[in-house]
C-alpha cells in the first residue's frame, strides 16, 4: 500500500457513500457543497497518510479558506516583514482541525491517528470518518455555514487558527458586527509580553486597520 493509494481511496469512497448530501460531486477534491451553507467559505476535507514504521499514520482533516481573509492576512504579513524584517509567508487556509480533535472536543484526551496497514485496517478508517461526519463532525462542519455560528464556534475554542488567531478573529468579527465593533474587540487586548508575531498582530491592527491612538 501506498500513501496515494489510501488518500484517493478513502476519499473516494467517502464521497461515494455520502453523496450530494454533503459533497460538491463534481471536484476531486472533497468539497463539501450543501445549500444550507450562507458564507463564502472553501470547506474541504482532507485525507493524510503519513508512513510510520510498517503502517500509515491516517487521518481526515476540516480544512477552512477564506478569500477575505487570505487578502487580509497577506497585508498583516506584508506589513509584518517591513516592520521586523522577517520573511513570514502568506496563509493559504483560514484554519484546519482534524476529525479527531473536533470528536474530541479539541482536548489532549482525543483519538491520535487510525494506523492503517492493510486494505481492512483502510475500510475501518473509513467507516471511523463516515461515522464521524454523520455525528459531531458534521455537526461541527454545519456551524461554519453561517457567520454568526462561526463566530460563535471561534468563540467557543480560543485555540482555533493558532498563531493567527487574533487576526482570523478579527476578520470574523468584522463580518458578522461590523469593523467598529471588531475594533473595540482590538481595544481591549493587552498583548504585553505577548510573542513577537502574536503582538504584531495586534499592533497591526490597531495602527492600520482601527486607527486607534
Amino acid at each position: 500500500m501506498e500513501s496515494k493509494f489510501i488518500k484517493k481511496t478513502a476519499a473516494k469512497a467517502i464521497r461515494d457513500r455520502v453523496g450530494l448530501r454533503l459533497f460538491d460531486l463534481g471536484r476531486d477534491k472533497l468539497t463539501v457543497a450543501s445549500e444550507k451553507n450562507m458564507t463564502d467559505f472553501t470547506i474541504d476535507i482532507d485525507i493524510n497518510a503519513d508512513r510510520r514504521y510498517g503502517h500509515f499514520d491516517c487521518s481526515a482533516i476540516v480544512i477552512i479558506k477564506w478569500k477575505k481573509f487570505s487578502k487580509f492576512y497577506e497585508g498583516l504579513v506584508s506589513w509584518y516583514n517591513d516592520a521586523y524584517l522577517e520573511s513570514a509567508q502568506p496563509l493559504k487556509i483560514f484554519l484546519g482541525a482534524s476529525f479527531s480533535a473536533i470528536e474530541g472536543d479539541f482536548s489532549a484526551r482525543s483519538r491520535g491517528a487510525f494506523l492503517v496497514s492493510n486494505e481492512e485496517d483502510l475500510e475501518m478508517f473509513i467507516t471511523q470518518c463516515l461515522a464521524d461526519l454523520n455525528g459531531k463532525v458534521g455537526q461541527w462542519i454545519a456551524r461554519w455555514f453561517t457567520w454568526s455560528s462561526a463566530l460563535a464556534t471561534m468563540e467557543d475554542n480560543g485555540d482555533l487558527c493558532g498563531a493567527w488567531r487574533n487576526a482570523a478573529y478579527f476578520c470574523l468579527a468584522e463580518q458578522v458586527h461590523g469593523r467598529e465593533t471588531a475594533c473595540s474587540w482590538v481595544r481591549t487586548i493587552d498583548s504585553t509580553n505577548w510573542p513577537e508575531f502574536l503582538a504584531a498582530q495586534v499592533e497591526y491592527l490597531r495602527s492600520n486597520i482601527c486607527r486607534l491612538p
